[in-house]
Formats: C-alpha cells, sequence, structure tokens
C-alpha cells in the first residue's frame, strides 16, 4: 500500500539507502570504465564531429539521432547534447562517457529506491533498489555510451512519477508539481521515445494506492488530474511537431530488418510471441545475453509457432496472475502493467519497430523486477522471510557477478562480435559485421565471403545489400554491384538513394543507356534530388550529349539550396562543351561567388575559352 513520504527524522535512512544503492549499482559497472567505444557509439560519437563539443548546439537540437545516412527516423536531441558535453569535458577520452553512464545509473537506480519507499518497508525497497542496480539486462543500456537513451529516459520517468505521486498524497497538484512533471516529460520524450509512454505510467502508481488516497468518483478523479493531463497532452503535441519539423514524420515507422519482407500486424503478432519468453527469461534469469537478436537468432513468423504458443501463455499467465492478485497486492498490478506500458513503443504491435528484441528496452520495464522482489518479500510470511531474503541476495549476487563479467564484453565492436560468434554465430549482423573488418582490413577476399554469408543468412537487408553494393562500386565491379543494388531496391521500392546509385552503377560501368533507363523510371515514383540530375549529366555526358548534359547539371545546380563551386564550375565546363562558351564564362563567374570558389582556376579556365 502507499506509504507517506518520509518525515524530517526518517530522511537520514532514505539517505543510507541511497547511498547503499549508489554504491552497489556504481561498483557493478565499475570495470566498464575501461571500456572504449563499441559498435553503435562510433558511428554516433566517435566519428560524428556534431557531437565533438558544444560547438553545434544548434546542429544538433535540429539532427536526426543516426547520421542522415542510415535514416534511422529517430530524434534524441538531449542524448545527443549530453554526448556533446562530455565531449567538451573529456576530450573524447572513452573513460569519461562511461562514468556519466555510471553515474546516471545510479541516479536511476536511487529514484527506483525512492519510489519502492512510496509503496513497501525500508528494508524492502532498498532491495528491490539493488536488483536493478546490479540486473545484467542493464549492462547493453550502461555499459555501451548509446545505451544512455535509455538511462535518461528512464531518469526523467521516474522523477516525474515521484513528483506525482507526492501529489497526490498531498491531495493537490500544484503549478509547480505540474510543470515539474510536464519539463520531465518533454526531457524524457527528447531522450529516447519510450519516453512518450510517461502520462500511462503515472496513471500506473495509482493502482497501488490505499483507499483513503484514492479520489471518491471517477468525476472528482478526472477533475483533479485534468489540468496535469491537459498540459501532458499539450507537450506531447508539442514534441511530435518538433520531430515533424526535424524529420519530416512526427511518428515513424522503421521496421527492424526481421520485417523487411513482410511488416503486417500478424507476421508481427507472431513473431513478437515468440519474443515474450525470451523478455520473462531476460528479467528473471538473465545468463544468455546477446548484442543481437537479428536473423538467424530471431526469425519472423507468419502463423503460430510452439514458441508462439508458450509466448501466448505466458502473457496470459501474467496477465491473469496480476488480475487476480489485484485487491490483495495491488503492488503487482502495478508492477505488471508498468512492464507492459513501458514495452509497447518496441512490442511492434502499434508499428513497426526498430528492433524486435535489444536488452537496453528492458531497462525501464526491469522495474517489475524489483517490485516483485520487495513484494516477495513484504508478502512471505514472517517464519519464512529469513530464508527468502537469503535467496534473493543470492539472486542480486548472482545478478552482480553475470553483470561484472558482461561489462567487459562492450569494450570494443571486437570484444563483442567475438562474444557474439561464440554465443550467436548464426547473427546475420555477426556475419557482416566480420565482413566489414575483413575490408577495413584491406583483405577482399576475406570480406567478399563474409559479406556473401551474411546474405545467405538474410537476404532481406536492404542497407547492408547497399553497403555491399558501393564496395563492389568502387572496385570495380559493376555486374554483381548492379545485381546487389537491384536487390535492395526490390526490398525498398521507394528509396531515393538506391535509384540513384543504380544509375550511378550503370554510368560507372559503361551502360549510360541504362543509367538514363532507371533514372526515367526514378523520376516517376520519387522525388528527384540534385544527385539525381548529376548522375543524369554523367550518362548524357558518356554518350557525347552535350546539351543534355548541361540541361541536366543546370537542373542539379538549381536543386541545391546553396550550390558550392563544384557543381558551378561542371556546369560551366558542360556548356562549353555544347559550345555555348558565352554560357560557361558567364558560369564561371557564378563559380566564383560559390562556396570554396577557387578564382585562380576559373580565371585560367575563362581565359583558355576566350583566345
Amino acid at each position: 500500500m502507499l506509504r507517506a513520504p518520509l518525515g524530517l527524522s526518517e530522511r537520514r535512512p532514505r539517505l543510507a539507502l541511497a547511498l547503499v544503492i549508489s554504491l552497489a549499482a556504481t561498483l557493478v559497472y565499475a570495470n566498464s570504465l575501461a571500456n572504449g567505444f563499441a559498435y553503435d557509439d562510433e558511428k554516433i560519437i566517435e566519428s560524428r564531429e556534431l557531437v565533438h563539443g558544444p560547438g553545434h548546439l544548434t546542429e544538433v537540437l535540429t539532427a536526426e539521432y543516426w547520421p542522415v545516412r542510415y535514416h534511422s527516423g529517430l530524434y534524441r536531441p538531449v542524448t545527443l547534447v549530453s554526448f556533446a558535453i562530455d565531449w567538451a569535458i573529456w576530450g573524447g577520452r572513452p573513460f569519461g562517457f562511461h562514468l556519466t553512464n555510471i553515474l546516471l545509473h545510479a541516479l536511476v537506480s536511487c529514484l527506483v529506491g525512492l519510489l519502492l519507499l512510496h509503496f513497501f518497508p525500508w528494508w524492502a525497497s532498498l532491495t528491490g533498489a539493488l536488483v536493478f542496480a546490479v540486473h545484467s539486462v542493464h549492462t547493453e543500456a550502461v555499459a555501451n555510451v548509446v545505451g544512455r537513451a535509455e538511462v535518461l529516459a528512464a531518469a526523467f520517468a521516474l522523477l516525474a512519477c515521484l513528483v506525482y505521486i507526492r501529489a497526490v498524497l498531498a491531495g493537490r497538484f500544484s503549478v509547480r508539481a505540474i510543470a515539474v512533471i510536464a519539463l520531465s516529460y518533454a526531457l524524457a520524450c527528447l531522450s529516447k521515445e519510450v519516453g512518450v509512454v510517461l502520462p500511462a505510467l503515472l496513471l500506473t502508481t495509482e493502482l497501488a494506492l490505499s483507499a483513503d488516497t484514492q479520489t471518491r468518483t471517477l468525476a472528482d478523479f478526472v477533475r483533479s488530474r485534468a489540468p496535469l493531463f491537459a498540459v501532458l497532452t499539450g507537450v506531447l503535441l508539442l514534441v511530435l511537431g518538433v520531430r515533424f519539423a526535424v524529420l519530416g514524420a512526427a511518428i515513424e515507422s522503421v521496421p527492424d530488418r526481421i520485417f523487411a519482407l513482410d511488416d503486417s500486424f500478424p507476421t508481427r503478432l507472431f513473431t513478437m510471441a515468440r519474443v515474450w519468453p525470451r523478455y520473462l527469461e531476460l528479467l528473471l534469469f538473465p545468463l544468455d545475453l546477446s548484442a543481437d537478436y537479428s536473423p538467424a537468432v530471431i526469425l519472423p513468423a507468419d502463423r503460430m509457432t510452439t514458441l508462439g504458443a508458450l509466448g501466448f501463455v505466458c502473457l496470459l499467465g501474467v496477465a491473469g496472475a496480476a488480475l487476480a492478485s489485484f485487491r490483495r497486492a495491488p503492488e503487482l498490478s502495478m508492477g505488471v502493467a508498468w512492464a507492459a506500458i513501458a514495452l509497447l513503443p518496441v512490442s511492434n504491435l502499434i508499428i513497426a519497430a526498430e528492433v524486435v528484441l535489444a536488452e537496453r528496452t528492458l531497462y525501464l520495464p526491469s522495474v517489475v523486477v524489483s517490485i516483485g522482489a520487495a513484494l516477495l518479500l513484504t508478502k512471505v510470511n514472517v517464519s519464512r522471510r529469513r530464508g527468502v531474503m537469503l535467496a534473493v541476495a543470492l539472486w542480486i549476487t548472482a545478478f552482480s557477478v553475470v553483470t561484472v563479467q558482461r561489462n567487459r564484453v562492450w569494450d570494443s565492436t571486437e570484444t563483442l562480435f567475438e562474444d557474439l560468434r561464440r554465443r550467436h554465430p548464426e547473427s546475420s549482423r555477426l556475419l557482416y559485421g566480420v565482413a566489414a573488418k575483413y575490408q577495413e582490413a584491406g583483405n577482399w577476399v576475406e570480406a567478399r565471403k563474409w559479406f556473401r554469408r551474411s546474405f545467405d543468412v538474410w537476404p532481406h537487408h536492404a542497407p547492408y545489400l547497399a553497403e555491399y553494393g558501393l564496395a563492389l562500386l568502387r572496385r570495380g565491379e559493376f555486374i554483381e554491384a548492379q545485381e546487389v543494388v537491384e536487390r535492395a531496391l526490390a526490398l525498398e521500392p521507394n528509396n531515393a538513394d538506391y535509384h540513384r546509385f543504380l544509375a550511378l552503377v550503370h554510368v560507372r560501368g559503361g551502360d549510360p543507356e541504362g543509367a538514363l533507363r532507371t533514372l526515367e523510371h526514378a523520376f516517376e515514383v520519387v522525388t528527384p534530388d540534385a544527385g539525381f540530375y548529376t548522375v543524369q549529366a554523367d550518362a548524357f555526358t558518356a554518350l557525347g550529349r552535350w546539351d543534355e548534359a548541361a540541361r541536366a547539371q543546370e537542373a542539379a545546380v538549381a536543386s541545391l539550396p546553396e550550390p558550392d563551386w563544384t557543381a558551378w564550375f561542371r556546369l560551366a565546363r558542360l556548356q562549353a562543351a555544347a559550345g555555348d562558351t558565352a554560357t560557361a564564362l558567364a558560369t564561371l563567374q557564378s563559380a566564383r561567388r560559390a562556396r570554396y570558389a577557387q578564382p585562380a582556376v576559373a580565371d585560367s579556365v575563362a581565359a583558355e575559352w576566350s583566345r
């Protein structure tokens, strides 16, 4: 049942509780301080100038979370700003980034403890918070720097819940309380998309309210909460508006690669049913942890399977237990509802999400385990409590050992892939990563072999196909490059980049007519940009059709928001080749005023054309 806020005389024990929880969270993750940047860290932080200090703050606030070439559909400016601050303080040294992650996780663990204190005695709350602090499923969120998005969103969500509960206990929602909750909601949403469910989490905490703290009628309830939830609705609309301005879509479906061929609701439902038992395993006995659950670690299902049936049994069993125990143990109902709501954004049941399963997404939902542990200790018969406490202590110790061991897996991309190779050699992501490393090392023979192995396992991931096609293009292997890019285009027929890429392969491979046919089709299905017209100009140039090449390049220049020297100079050369020297000279004058202009080159070329 809901407990009153601690009074002044009880604040010292609360401080001691926070110190113990913080110490536990810090100790189990301390060895991650030696980690470097691993996997996604490399693309989002290490090689991305945007977050290398506060100098690009305006750009950070209007940038996609991933570099734009990945078309992630994600917007997390608060997380990116935190990376920029770390970079400014630590000069790009990974140590500082990992230290921030550990401190944030310690803070979140304390917030979990404070949340539990409203429902359980201090000793049960401490136990539940310790479970959260050392839980092994959190290693991806804490030991990998970019997992910070989960930690930040959880911190703001928990802070809002604590303020909400205190307002409920006080019997009124002050302007200050509403402002803090609204600000927390905005920051949670802008840290990671899971923050959007905060209003539902707030209502969930009321499932365990005692009768004397609840409003007497539904009308009273609605009237007392209406101002807060009206403000939260406004915050949500504002966040969606900002996302639309930055991404071009307020809500965007970016399906996990497992749904590349079929992201229909039945396929998503039956596939996720196979994931639900894995959720329970990872939350209760996280011994088989993995950095990747892509094909063929998990494969899609468009009909009921044995594992899927087990998933439905697990779902009904957990939901039934929560409903059956509502009167005797409403805290369990609250915990189950909390986990279900926190998992909703990545459930793939509303929209196709970016992941089918990732351990980092269990960070906020795992609060249910802490609630369960605290509830178990308070409900067990007093005569058996000592034995149960010993069992929970051993459980926490086991979590701690696994967590310490697992932290070092996230030391680097190499250690990550080595662990993945041991645990899930069938992973297509692993096979592709091995290929990429061979390519970076200059061993193309091995790289090609591993690329092909990856596509043998899962040939339905268009971005990987496109990247392989680019590698083939750079090596002059045009026939296979064309085949690979056509496969990527078949998977994503509305992807403008793939249309342009295919036309470029035709041009480089000596088939300008094929490039023009590709572009003609592309203009019918996608909106052309400057790149399309540049490739078109190249194709016309290869055919000696100078007038058409010049017109295409002129369209490319017109499509650029601020054409640079290269675009103008290409246009001038094509105009000269078409025999229109006067226009070419005028274009050169425009080129002199463009970005990165080279006046000396312009003067030299103009003098040559004027003879």
